[in-house]
């Protein structure tokens, strides 16, 4: 067969696959259920994704209770897909069915440049007497954002890796919240692999290149599991509050490794106990009585139109990368709804990712037009509007688009930042106070930093200047952001001696 035509026939085939897809997907009762800190979107009924929501909400309020110094509330909004089946799942998620013997995930976890979505299946069965989630993978990576933003310093590695794997394995019933049961292969890998030292394991970070070895990552992954659970659960809970004396160290700057000693011991002697620890047997963890006050009948439920619960799948397949189905459904969804503002949102995002910058505008403006929720599609059409030496129509301009960000979005931190600078240019010096918001919420972010310190030089207050710089320069983890935080503390100084 001639390649031009076998090619056609492929991308025909293709499009008959999607189009079959995403008639399926409108043929199902999609529904919205709100509760107080989770919005979920669902086909698979009412009991089961109600049942969801109340789980997420027993999970984030016993974290809570267990470590009040947790900040669950996400800056970035989740968005969450309750699915009824596999079949649910592959039409989000094509490229697990596309590989041989690929896995059939229960749940997923991604990022993109709008939002955080979950996708979870309903279908998968939980006895009660099991102590294994079936959502591993998806509650590995909430607990992780969770603890990322709850400590203003950036954590140690294996703290992160640890506390988050421990905190992966929640298990909500109807009476408890169990957390910490074992992960057996966790467990199975601390018996049959070779060991880290635990003087190196605590030197480990986010950067060390040995992390992209998927063998020393299992390794890693184990150990630091086996670490906070022994920190947290071992001799009867009597190193809990050891390990939060380390935590407060962490977060008041204190070197990790200095801080680790200081609170927990010497390494050597820390190590023995984790040796013996893994060994056993039986293994106790944490339960705590589930939230009574919190009753799932009493969330409210909508019904998604069509158009809307097919647009979920085409941001989704753009975040994804999955242009094809993406677009496909943007499509379908117009033909159900020519305004459904959510679909020029996702071309929005896969135009941006191509980068066509005219066109992404566009799509932007379009869906800002209709009414978007995207507190994300305000941000990026003002990053798209804006130009260099901008007049004051486009500084008026850019200010709406952000200020309508944050209506949609109280936690957008970049946000506030971009919009307390420009409203100092407009000649509002209370625009400081929304740069001090972005901080106190990214604390961690140097841009933020440089945002201040520029609109104090520019207000003509060069000593707090200073102290804003050179927080940036310590914050900065890039060659760019180094060099514009040093090139600010030289314009300051030369600010100083004129």
């Amino acid at each position: 067969m001639p390649t031009r035509l076998a090619r056609s026939i492929a991308c025909a085939l293709i499009a008959i696959a999607v189009a079959a897809s995403i008639e399926l997907a409108a043929a199902d009762q999609w529904i919205e259920v709100k509760s107080p800190h989770f919005r979920l979107v669902s086909n698979a009924g009412e009991g089961k994704t109600r049942r969801m929501a109340w789980e997420l909400e027993q999970m984030r309020g016993a974290l809570t209770a267990l470590w009040s110094w947790m900040k669950p509330d996400l800056n970035k909004p989740l968005y969450i897909l309750v699915l009824k089946d596999e079949n649910s799942m592959r039409e989000f998620a094509p490229e697990y069915w596309e590989r041989r013997g690929g896995v059939r995930p229960a749940s997923l976890w991604m990022t993109g440049p709008d939002q955080h979505y979950l996708a979870i299946r309903t279908d998968v069965e939980v006895d009660d007497q099991i102590t294994l989630n079936p959502y591993l993978s998806a509650y590995f990576s909430y607990g992780g954002l969770v603890l990322d933003q709850s400590i203003a310093t950036e954590l140690p590695f294996w703290f992160m890796r640890g506390f988050t794997g421990v905190l992966s394995n929640t298990i909500v019933r109807d009476d408890r919240v169990l957390f910490g049961p074992i992960i057996p292969w966790h467990i199975n890998a601390l018996r049959d692999l070779p060991r880290m030292p635990l003087a190196k394991l605590v030197t480990v970070t986010r950067r060390s290149p040995e992390l992209k070895q998927s063998e020393f990552l299992k390794t890693f992954d184990a150990q630091t599991w086996a670490l906070v659970h022994y920190l947290v659960f071992g001799d009867q809970g009597k190193r809990a509050p050891q390990f939060a004396a380390f935590i407060k160290l962490t977060a008041e700057g204190r070197d990790p490794v200095a801080a680790f000693t200081e609170a927990l011991g010497p390494i050597d002697a820390v190590e023995g106990g984790l040796l013996i620890y893994v060994q056993r047997q039986l293994f106790v963890y944490q339960q705590v009585k589930v939230d009574v006050n919190v009753q799932r009948e009493k969330f409210p439920v909508r019904q998604v139109p069509a158009a809307e619960a097919v647009s979920s799948r085409a941001l989704f397949h753009a975040v994804m990368d999955r242009p094809v189905e993406s677009r496909a459904a943007i499509a379908e969804a117009r033909k159900l709804d020519a305004n459904d503002a959510a679909s020029y949102a996702a071309e929005a995002l896969l135009l941006d990712r191509e980068k066509k910058r005219d066109e992404a505008r566009a799509a932007y403006a379009k869906a800002v037009e209709l009414g978007t929720t995207s507190a994300y599609a305000h941000y990026r059409l003002a990053s798209l509007t804006w130009q260099p030496q901008p007049s004051k129509d486009t500084l008026v301009a850019v200010d709406g688009l952000l200020a309508k960000a944050i209506d949609r979005n109280i936690r957008y931190a970049a946000a506030y930042a971009w919009l307390g600078d420009i409203r100092v240019s407009l000649g509002n010096p209370e625009g400081v106070g929304l740069i001090r918001r972005a901080i106190t919420l990214e604390p961690r972010e140097a841009s933020y930093r440089l945002r201040a310190a520029s609109v104090m030089l520019r207000q003509g207050k060069p000593a707090e200047a200073r102290v804003d710089a050179q927080a940036a320069l310590t914050l900065a983890e890039t060659d760019e952001e180094r060099r514009s935080a040093q090139e600010l503390l030289d314009a300051i100084a030369r600010a100083g001696r004129q």
